[in-house]
C-alpha cells in the first residue's frame, strides 16, 4: 500500500501543475481568450481582451480546481481511507506553498521566490481591492483545519509512515516536474 502511495504523490505534483493551469486555459478559452498552456502558467495571447469578472473568474479557475478536487478527495477520505483519496485530497494543501513569503524567507532555489503579489490568489486579492497577504492568510486558515482532518483520517497505527512516503512522494514530484514540465509543456 505505500507503494502505491508513493507513485501515486509522485504523480501528484505534476497532475495537480496540469489540473490548476489547465482550469485557468479552459477559463480563457470560455470567453475567447488565445490562450497558451505552460508547465507552470497560462500566458494569453497579445490581444486578448477579459472584462474585469472574466479576469476574476480566469485568476480563480486554477485554484477552483484544486478546491474542487481536494474538497471531493477530503469527502471520500472521510469515508474510507486508501491512497488515491489521500492523493486527491492533499489539493487543500495548496496554500501551504505560500508560507515562505508569508514568513519572509524567499526560495529562489525551490521556485519560491518573491513576493505574493504575483500569485493566482494575490492577484484576486488586488483585484476585489484587498490585502494580498491577509487573503493568503484567509486562505491558510481555512485549509488548516481540513487538513487536520485529512491526517486524523489516515490510519492511526500508520500515520507517521503514510505522511512520510506522501511527503517524500510529492516533493520528489513537485523536483521532477519543475525540471521535466519546461521540457513536456514550455
Amino acid at each position: 500500500m505505500l507503494v502505491l502511495l508513493f507513485m501515486l504523490s509522485l504523480l501528484a505534483a505534476p497532475v495537480e501543475y496540469v489540473a490548476h493551469e489547465g482550469g485557468h486555459y479552459l477559463a480563457a478559452r470560455l470567453f475567447g481568450a488565445d490562450a497558451t498552456l505552460h508547465f507552470d502558467r497560462v500566458t494569453l495571447d497579445r490581444g486578448a481582451r477579459l472584462s474585469d469578472t472574466e479576469r476574476l473568474l480566469f485568476l480563480a479557475a486554477g485554484p477552483a480546481i484544486d478546491g474542487i478536487v481536494g474538497v471531493t478527495g477530503l469527502l471520500l477520505l472521510v469515508q474510507r481511507y486508501t491512497p488515491l483519496r489521500l492523493v486527491l485530497a492533499i489539493w487543500l494543501a495548496r496554500p501551504l506553498q505560500f508560507l515562505p513569503p508569508l514568513l519572509g524567507v524567499d526560495l529562489p532555489l525551490f521556485a519560491l521566490a518573491g513576493g505574493l503579489a504575483d500569485t493566482d490568489e494575490g492577484q484576486i486579492a488586488t483585484t476585489l481591492g484587498l490585502s494580498p497577504r491577509a487573503f493568503i492568510w484567509a486562505e491558510l486558515a481555512l485549509a488548516a483545519p481540513l487538513l487536520a482532518l485529512i491526517v486524523l483520517r489516515l490510519p492511526a497505527t500508520r500515520r507517521l509512515a503514510i505522511l512520510s512516503v506522501l511527503s517524500i512522494g510529492v516533493m520528489a514530484g513537485w523536483a521532477g516536474w519543475l525540471a521535466w514540465g519546461p521540457l513536456v509543456l514550455p
